[in-house]
């Protein structure tokens, strides 16, 4: 459990930071018009882009909108009651919008965005393929989210993230280094070999 002034402090400091983050090259990614009674959730494998492509699509918006990444070390003690305090700021803040990053390290998330869908809100979700395609998640949402789906760079989004030429040379290089963005970026094999461990031990394993 946490204080309602950890959780604005909280909330303040990644606001911040989020507005002095790189944005990234835009996703060949659908936009979906998601139903206002519906929230949005953004799965797909770890590392892919999905944290990237939410903070465009809030960045993008005209919404009131309320962010919450649940990898902070501060919301490690966040449980279903801080639920409670969290949407007491977002009325006092006249939020409209929900964008709750990696919620699968949090509990009793499902009854918060039915209820706050009920209430008029609009949700935006990113989590691991693992826990957002869970039997959990399709009982207590049953008929109230759209899942899609991201995945790595495609070829093209490859050769304009690594600036390349459509060839031989650069269809070599896209499957022998994938299109995860923290790779290309840092061009680092230890990397890939980090993420392909995480993926193992994290998503499929458990």
């Amino acid at each position: 459990m946490l204080s309602k002034r950890i959780i604005e402090q909280v909330t303040d400091s990644q606001w911040e930071r989020l507005q002095n983050l790189d944005r990234g090259m835009n996703r060949a990614w659908p936009q979906a018009v998601t139903p206002a009674s519906s929230a949005l959730i953004i799965t797909g494998i770890r590392r892919c882009g999905k944290s990237t492509l939410m903070q465009q699509m809030l960045r993008r918006g005209k919404s009131r909108a309320l962010y919450l990444n649940f990898e902070d070390p501060r919301l490690s003690g966040f449980d279903g009651s801080d639920f409670i305090r969290l949407h007491e700021i977002a009325v006092q803040r006249q939020t409209d919008t929900f964008f709750f990053d990696e919620i699968q390290n949090t509990t009793a998330w499902e009854g918060f965005v039915r209820f706050r869908l009920d209430e008029g809100f609009r949700v935006v979700i990113t989590g691991s393929n693992a826990s957002m395609l869970s039997r959990e998640l399709g009982t207590k949402l049953t008929g109230r989210h759209l899942s899609r789906e991201l995945f790595p760079f495609s070829y093209r989004e490859f050769l304009s993230f690594t600036k390349q030429r459509r060839n031989v040379d650069s269809v070599l290089s896209y499957l022998k280094q994938g299109g995860f963005p923290e790779m290309l970026k840092t061009g680092l094999p230890d990397v890939l070999m980090q993420l392909f461990n995480d993926i193992l031990m994290r998503d499929i394993a458990v």
